[in-house]
């Protein structure tokens, strides 16, 4: 065994209870690894690193399943856990008897909890059958196994509107019928963008199941929800699977005449994800216009707009006549005085000409520029004797609480002391300086991509005032 030497006795579940229960030798590696003096700053290191991190990771959906799978899986062996939570304490190993199982710290539960509540409902329906679904080739029986409130997401999504007060058995039945209907199937599939077409030609090549532990949750997610593929995990791998009814469907369609079709979708994705995380909210006329714009073709999108609706971060709203897509932050506000400000906000501050790859850069949640004030402030916080990997984790939440424009300067300070670096009257000035420069040279997505030294350089060139409230 690996990891024998983190073994513990189960006793208390806290996280306090736990690492006094740890190997002596594991406890002080711990305490000189992650910079603390004590078992009780350590607690609270490992609690304040871990909801960060978590936080900052949350729209992974694969991260959200693992966790989840976590949660479900508590008090079964340890070698489904990944080696890096082991060393990080936030799961625990212990022997039951006969072989060695993992339990996971209150705190650290309530922590995931309280993450993954805040997923969308097509997440949840997601994960709640991911890696446990049993091996079924049969649809009908597949089927048979969700919930009827699944089996009408299924229908919902294949416009299949006869689903109500209808009994399982019948309901199972009908999405069956819609699931190996040729044209419903083949209506289905020009609905999708590139990734999941390209792993819809994938499972066709091999046989209906492919074996991949990397397989990204945003290919494969529509596909799931529309009952086109299953998720199974045996022996510590994952597999992306069809059943044979729809393996055999799909084997009289032709894939390849769809991939002009998919090339325009998968256009109008980028696109339309890019310009809502920049702006905030597009309105359809407003988005086929950039369309012509970047792609120089003339005709138009509004055909491939349906899929601009299962973007995550992205709904959709009919306000009369027209059709906006806004960014899923702002679904709280009114709706009116959402629109006003929005277009208030854009005739303020000039845009700048960006090139759709520069643009696509900016909607990427993962997106990152090393600057030369981030620079300076990792070499201040490596002088504080702050761990690397910790100032790595510091100075990406920094990056994206800036450049989503959610966050100020003071919101980092409370976060710089959870994370150990410690905040006195003597240094705070000079720890502010530093996070004004990093701010001041983010490029921030409600600025278009400006950075407010840019926009600063732009006001000055033109002499022409520009109101930054």
């Amino acid at each position: 065994m690996k990891y024998k030497e983190y073994v513990v006795e189960k006793g208390k579940l806290d996280l306090l209870s736990s690492l006094k229960a740890l190997n002596k030798k594991i406890l002080s590696e711990k305490l000189e690894e992650f910079g603390v003096s004590d078992i009780y700053e350590l607690k609270d290191f490992i609690l304040n690193l871990f909801e960060h991190s978590l936080n900052v990771a949350k729209d992974d959906e694969f991260t959200n399943i693992y966790f989840k799978w976590l949660l479900d899986n508590e008090n079964t062996k340890y070698t489904f856990v990944n080696e890096q939570d082991i060393e990080a304490l936030i799961v625990f190993i212990y022997n039951n008897g006969r072989e060695y199982d993992y339990y996971i710290p209150t705190e650290i539960k309530q922590i995931i909890n309280n993450t993954l509540n805040a997923m969308t409902l097509e997440a949840q329906f997601n994960l709640e059958y991911a890696c446990n679904t049993p091996i079924i080739k049969d649809l009908k029986g597949l089927l048979e196994t969700l919930s009827v409130n699944d089996l009408k997401n299924i229908g919902r999504l294949l416009h299949v509107n006869r689903l109500s007060n209808k009994p399982k058995k019948e309901v199972v039945k009908i999405v069956y019928s819609a699931l190996t209907d040729e044209d419903k199937l083949t209506n289905l599939i020009e609905n999708l963008v590139d990734k999941e077409f390209n792993l819809l030609e994938a499972l066709m090549k091999n046989k209906g199941t492919i074996q991949d532990n990397n397989i990204s949750v945003d290919i494969y997610h529509i596909l799931y929800l529309t009952g086109l593929v299953f998720i199974f995990k045996r022996a510590d791998k994952f597999y992306i699977s069809m059943t044979d009814d729809i393996y055999n469907v799909m084997k009289k369609i032709n894939l390849k005449r769809m991939r002009p079709i998919i090339e325009k979708n998968t256009k109008v994705y980028n696109l339309a994800r890019a310009m809502v995380e920049l702006y905030g909210v597009v309105s359809s006329s407003y988005l086929d216009d950039y369309y012509n714009s970047y792609y120089d073709e003339e005709d138009s999108i509004s055909s491939s707009l349906l899929f601009c609706g299962r973007i995550d971060n992205i709904d959709i709203i009919r306000d009369g006549y027209n059709l906006y897509f806004v960014h899923k932050i702002f679904r709280n506000r009114e709706l009116d005085q959402l629109f006003n400000d929005i277009i208030s906000r854009q005739e303020k501050i000039k845009r700048k000409n960006i090139e759709l790859e520069e643009l696509l850069k900016y909607s990427d949640y993962n997106y990152y520029e090393e600057t030369k004030a981030k620079s300076k402030f990792k070499k201040y916080l490596i002088k504080k004797e702050i761990p690397v990997d910790v100032i790595e984790v510091i100075i990406k939440i920094i990056s994206d609480m800036y450049r989503l424009g959610n966050s100020y300067i003071g919101a980092s300070i409370d976060m710089l002391q959870e994370c150990g670096v410690k905040i006195t009257d003597k240094n705070i000035d000079g720890v502010i300086i530093y996070l004004t420069e990093i701010y001041n040279n983010s490029r921030i997505w409600v600025n278009n991509g400006w950075t407010p030294i840019e926009m600063r350089k732009e006001y000055c060139s033109n002499h022409s005032p520009i109101d930054f409230n």
